[in-house]
Parts: C-alpha cells; sequence; structure tokens
C-alpha cells in the first residue's frame, strides 16, 4: 500500500479509532477498501464498524498486548515522517494526555521499591569535606532552571571517581588592620563523568568531564555514587572560590570551572528499565509510579518524593523539557 493512499485515507478515518486500534494490518486493509471505492468520506457508521471488527479480530487472535506496547506503537505513529506537521501535533496532544502505567520489564503491574531499583545507598566516604548546604536558603527545583545562561548541557553517563579538593589562600583585607589578610580553608567535592549519552550541549560521547561543586550533599539519596550512572544538568562558570578582594597567596582557582547545576537534590539515575527521577521534574514524572521508600536507618534529608519513568517515556518527555526551556 502507497504512503500517499494511507495518508489519504487518514484524512476520512476518526482519529480516536487510529489512537486506540494495535491491529495495523486490519486498518491498511481497511484503507485499501476505501479507496477501491473511492469514496471521500467515511461515515461515522462505517468507523464504528471498523472498531467492533478491530476489537472483536484482535480479541479473537490474541493480538492485545500491553498498554505499555500500545503506548510506543502510538509513539512511532506520531513520529511518522508522512504525517502533516499539524495532524503530528494533534496526535501528540492526545497522546500526552495519557497516563503512563506502572510495569516492571514483564508487563505485569507491580509496586516498586527503591532498594530494588537502586543498589547504592551509602553516603559516599569523603573524609575532609565540610558540609555547609545547611547553612544556605535555597530555591526549590523548577524545570525553567535550565534556561540558566550557565547550563553547558545536559548528559547521561557514570561516574567514574569522586574526590575532595582542598584551597587555601590569601586576600587583602583592612577590616582588622591596615594592610591585612584575610586566609582562606575550603574544600570541594569533584567527580569525573564518562558522558555515554548527550541530551543536549557541547558534549561528545566517550568525554571524560570534571564537575567540580562548592556545596556537595551528604546524604544516601542525594549524592551522586561511584559507580553510578546518572542524568545531569551541568553548568559552567567561573571556576573561582572567591572574587573582590587581591588574592595575596595561594590560589583560588577551582580544578574544573563545571558544576552541577542543581546540587540540592538527587540527580535522575538510571537503573534497569528507566529512570529513578525527583517529583520536582514536572513533565519527567506526571502520571508515573510513585517509588516506595524502603530503606530505614540511613541518612537521608531529600523530603520529596521519587519517581520511576520508563526509558521511552524518558527521551520523549526530556526533549520536550530541553525544547522548552533551552534555546
Amino acid at each position: 500500500m502507497k504512503k500517499d493512499d494511507l495518508y489519504n485515507a487518514l484524512s476520512k478515518i476518526d482519529m480516536d479509532y487510529i489512537a486506540e486500534s494495535d491491529n495495523f494490518e486490519a486498518v491498511s486493509a481497511d484503507f485499501k477498501r476505501e479507496k477501491k471505492r473511492k469514496k471521500r468520506i467515511v461515515t461515522s457508521t462505517f468507523c464504528f464498524t471498523l472498531i467492533g471488527i478491530g476489537v472483536f479480530g484482535a480479541s479473537g487472535s490474541s493480538l492485545f498486548k500491553s498498554d505499555l506496547q500500545i503506548a510506543e506503537k502510538r509513539e512511532n505513529f506520531v513520529t511518522s515522517t508522512w504525517l502533516q506537521t499539524e495532524k503530528v501535533e494533534t496526535v501528540t496532544e492526545i497522546l500526552t494526555k495519557q497516563p503512563v502505567l506502572n510495569e516492571n520489564m514483564t508487563g505485569d503491574k507491580t509496586d516498586l521499591y527503591y532498594s530494588d531499583l537502586v543498589k547504592s545507598i551509602e553516603v559516599p566516604e569523603l573524609d575532609g569535606y565540610h558540609d555547609q548546604s545547611a547553612s544556605l536558603d535555597i530555591s526549590a527545583f523548577d524545570e525553567t532552571m535550565l534556561n540558566s545562561s550557565e547550563l553547558a548541557g545536559v548528559v547521561e553517563g557514570e561516574i567514574i571517581d569522586i574526590w575532595v579538593n582542598y584551597y587555601e589562600y590569601a586576600t587583602a583585607c583592612d577590616k582588622f588592620e591596615p594592610d591585612g589578610q584575610l586566609h582562606h580553608k575550603e574544600s570541594t567535592v569533584a567527580y569525573k563523568i564518562r558522558v555515554d549519552k548527550v541530551l543536549s550541549g557541547d558534549f561528545l560521547v566517550g568525554d571524560i568531564v570534571t564537575v567540580e561543586d562548592r556545596f556537595f550533599i551528604l546524604d544516601s539519596i542525594i549524592s551522586v555514587k561511584n559507580g553510578g550512572n546518572y542524568v545531569i544538568p551541568i553548568g559552567n562558570g567561573k571556576g573561582v572560590l572567591y572574587e573582590g578582594d587581591e588574592i595575596l597567596s595561594g590560589s583560588n582557582i577551582m580544578e574544573s570551572s563545571y558544576y552541577t547545576l542543581y546540587q540540592f537534590q538527587p540527580q535522575i539515575q538510571k537503573v534497569s528499565g528507566g529512570y529513578v527521577v525527583p517529583g520536582r521534574w514536572r513533565t519527567l514524572t506526571d502520571e508515573c509510579a510513585e517509588i516506595i521508600m524502603d530503606i530505614d536507618n540511613i541518612k537521608m534529608r531529600f523530603p520529596g518524593s521519587l519517581y520511576f519513568v520508563p526509558d521511552n517515556d524518558f527521551d520523549y518527555r526530556m526533549g520536550l523539557i530541553l525544547q522548552n526551556n533551552t534555546g
């Protein structure tokens, strides 16, 4: 069957029928009959008959699949190149309203426990680092933060090393005495991430990027951990610890100008079949499965909920976020 024929017939069939049917061969056959009869209009009665035939045939031949598989077929249908732009937008609006079903890898509905998804829940051992984040007035995360002029990109990859950097330097200070000095001692946490996927920015797959944070949350849930796989929005700042006064000794230049764009909630973590995502990522987590936090006797400072977002839904939704919030 030619694409033009399918397109011409598509304009006459109720879109709800297309969205609900998973028997593409039956739909194709109906379109061929439409062409032979050369009718320009398909009545609502005929549409109803087609839907009944499609449902009965699919049921009788065990063609019904899980709702998750249907959602995947719908997504492929939407992105077909032979649909016009206005039709893609119309179908997309319909599909984005469809709930994401909470299913495991076998297609069975099940509860999702944090301990089953994430294996490492230990607080990283970073001797010498002094977590000062408790004294900060921190704004809650919002997806529009990706509009930051300092966003260098969003990457997915594995943390392959993590360590503490120490800095000592002196600045000129006349506050207490003429020609006085103010001595600074600071520590940061740096980590290397091997880039496995580039979602935005100029990074390349295979890059080893050093990210350094002045404020690193020591927490069982929030902290990135060596060997973990994460999706991290990375900022690119000035790479200095202190500005304003003359540096008299030592150095205030950090090892890296790259930093975690928002350090104060868990980073998105890649797990089997999907991603563990904080609820503040509204577009990503809408109607997804909330993860049951079944871990006891650990240090946990993250008060929000975490959600499981399946692989296919994640890629599509993150694309929408980046499209709407980055230049």
